[in-house]
């Protein structure tokens, strides 16, 4: 009579096991293939990334939007989490501080610079140059 019990314990450790795998997984591919998305309205933005990161204000609180390439802006990594194409978190440098990066694709090393009046700063980008650009200038044209 202890068998059925036993074997009910084991199946559902593995069944836990499997769920914690199956997540995991999951959060990797979230990671890999969801896009950072930038909604531009009529008087503010919003930055997506998935579930991992979401904020917005409106133009008027933007002090700053740039256009940063390799020569202007470097960071060095504090917390962040990564994918194959994707890292996201807190890096630091000398001219912004502590900043959020989120950052599509380690091949694109141009990124979008948003310095708010609070003092925070997100820096980030797409997945190539050119659509880094694109929002960009999209970006320019609302503020």
């Amino acid at each position: 009579m202890a068998k059925p019990h036993k074997q009910n314990v084991i199946g559902a450790i593995l069944f836990v096991v499997f769920l914690i795998v199956a997540v995991g997984l999951a959060a990797a591919l979230a990671i890999v293939f969801a896009p950072v998305e930038l909604t531009l309205e009529e008087d503010s933005y919003t930055l997506t990334f998935f579930i991992f990161h979401k904020e917005g204000a409106a133009y008027d609180d933007l002090m700053e939007v740039a256009l940063l390439t390799d020569e202007t802006y470097s960071s060095e990594r504090i917390t962040s989490f990564g994918g194959i194409s994707k890292a996201f978190g807190t890096y630091e440098n000398e001219a912004y501080g502590e900043h959020f990066r989120l950052t599509f694709s380690e091949n694109n090393h141009n990124f979008i610079l948003l310095k708010r009046k609070d003092g925070s700063v997100t820096v980030f980008n797409q997945k190539t140059v050119a659509e880094t650009e694109e929002v960009y200038r999209k970006l320019r044209e609302k503020v």
